[in-house]
């Protein structure tokens, strides 16, 4: 017990020691951000604690100036600058409080501006110094205190990135933007991304892509980089997946069939045109069979329909490799009465002329005598009745007829139904009988012949005879003549 009176004692003495100058026993701090990036403004205070009054305070402040740029000096409440600004380090400061102050306080903020440059990670403060109290003048020495400001790195470039386990070619942390080519079979990506800086990272959702799916043709990855001072870069990598799959969607065939007939139609046919009328009578079901000229290529809506009477429209969509797609449309005009194929006329024409043939609605078979120049200048010309349903097919060469030769008129149905077929046929017979007139006109010939030449020879004779008349005169005109002499 009485060596506890005595420490307290001693303890107390202390304090009852005159003087101007004691121990510290007002804290200081500085109250500096942990961290800060280049460029980046910060305000470091500086708080003091003093459990009597004070009424000023002498500090020397010291702060580097290659990474640290001082802006200002703002005064805490109550307190007033002795000391002139300056932005040299170190800084020696004073501030005066006219009325004293007890408890916690801020002095002074001094605001400062990392230095765009500043090539250190980390930067240290100090201050220390010493306060006055209010009533008797007392200084007191304040413990110095430092305080250290990591300097946030702004770098947030990449020192290597690779495509499925190798750089680039032409990788450098400068360049952002980059195209590869890659095979068809090349089908995933794996992208690694090294930071130049440990203290970068990646934002999210753009981090470096691993066993991302390629599509044919162009990809797009992006990668961010984001910066301790959280700064952003972006590097974009187009990857350009070779498309090396058919683009064929054309329909080599297709069939339309049904328990009466078959329509077919080949890739000639469906290369004019995508949409196929056709006029059906009576159906009550079809299928249809469709095959792709790209095996590749896959086929949607070839199979069974049910038909009505009247329109029915169906779509045939053929899908190439590529995905390309090409839509065949059907339209189907189902009747409900048999399809016309009669004809309301056959006419002939020779040299622009008709020959009537005598034509008659329920007949189909007729004969027609010709003489032989009918090879090089005869017409046949039917007239369908119903052209939109049906039209006709000549089987035969017109170009070499002869004697009993048969030409068959066939008027089909215009959608190929085979069961739907009217025939006509014409038969020519040749000529081979004897002309009266023409006869009678070589008769007449003949005889005027004759009696031309007949008339022509007696000519000649009366001709004769009076030159021969004229010469006897003459050679008697000249004997008499003579004999004169």
């Amino acid at each position: 017990m009485k060596h506890i009176k005595l420490l307290l004692l001693a303890i107390l003495s202390i304090f009852l020691i005159p003087g101007k100058v004691l121990a510290a026993n007002d804290p200081i701090t500085l109250n500096a951000p942990k961290s800060a990036s280049n460029d980046e403004e910060i305000s470091v205070p500086i708080r003091l604690y003093s459990a009597v009054a004070i009424d000023n305070f002498k500090a020397t402040f010291t702060y580097e100036t290659t990474a640290l740029e001082l802006l200002n000096i703002e005064n805490g409440s109550g307190w007033t600058a002795v000391s002139k600004f300056s932005q040299e380090s170190p800084l020696f400061l004073e501030f005066t409080n006219e009325n004293g102050i007890t408890g916690d306080t801020v002095v002074a903020t001094l605001k400062f501006k990392v230095k765009k440059d500043a090539a250190k990670k980390n930067t240290t403060l100090s201050v220390e110094g010493t306060t006055t109290t209010k009533a008797d003048q007392t200084t007191n020495v304040l413990q110095k205190v430092t305080s250290t400001i990591e300097i946030r790195s702004t770098d947030n470039s990449l020192k290597d990135l690779k495509f499925n386990g190798n750089t680039l070619d032409y990788f450098s942390p400068n360049i952002y933007s980059y195209e590869l080519q890659v095979a068809a079979n090349v089908t995933t990506a794996d992208f690694e991304a090294t930071p130049n800086d440990k203290t970068a990272t990646f934002k999210a959702k753009y981090e470096p892509k691993k066993g991302a799916s390629l599509d044919y043709g162009e990809n797009i990855f992006e990668i961010i980089v984001v910066s301790a001072s959280n700064e952003e870069k972006k590097y974009t990598v187009k990857v350009i997946r070779q498309d090396n799959r058919g683009e064929n969607n054309n329909l080599n065939s297709l069939s339309i069939v049904s328990d009466k007939t078959i329509y077919s139609y080949d890739k000639t046919e469906l290369s004019k045109n995508l949409t196929i009328n056709l006029t059906t009578h009576k159906l009550e079901k079809i299928e249809i069979n469709a095959e792709p000229q790209d095996p590749k290529a896959t086929i949607d809506g070839a199979k069974e329909y049910e038909l009505k009477i009247g329109i029915n429209e169906i779509k045939i969509t053929v899908t190439s490799e590529k995905k390309d797609q090409k839509v065949y449309t059907l339209i189907i005009n189902n009747l409900d009465r048999e399809i016309d194929t009669s004809l309301s006329d056959i006419t002939l024409f020779y040299d622009g002329d008709e020959l009537d043939i005598g034509f008659e609605k329920d007949k189909y078979d007729y004969e027609v005598t010709y003489n032989s120049r009918f090879n090089d200048n005869l017409v046949i010309k039917p007239i369908v009745n119903n052209e939109e349903e049906a039209e006709v097919v000549f089987d035969d060469d017109l170009s070499k007829l002869s004697a009993g030769s048969k030409i068959t008129i066939r008027v089909v149905a215009k959608n190929g139904a085979k069961d739907v077929e009217t025939t006509y046929s014409i038969t020519f017979l040749k000529d081979n009988r004897i002309n009266f007139f023409l006869v009678l006109g070589i008769i007449i010939f003949v005889v005027l012949l004759i009696i031309f030449i007949k008339l022509f020879i007696n000519y000649k004779k009366e001709k004769k005879k009076v030159i021969e008349t004229e010469k006897d005169l003459e050679k008697t005109k000249r004997l008499e003549k003579i004999n004169l002499e």
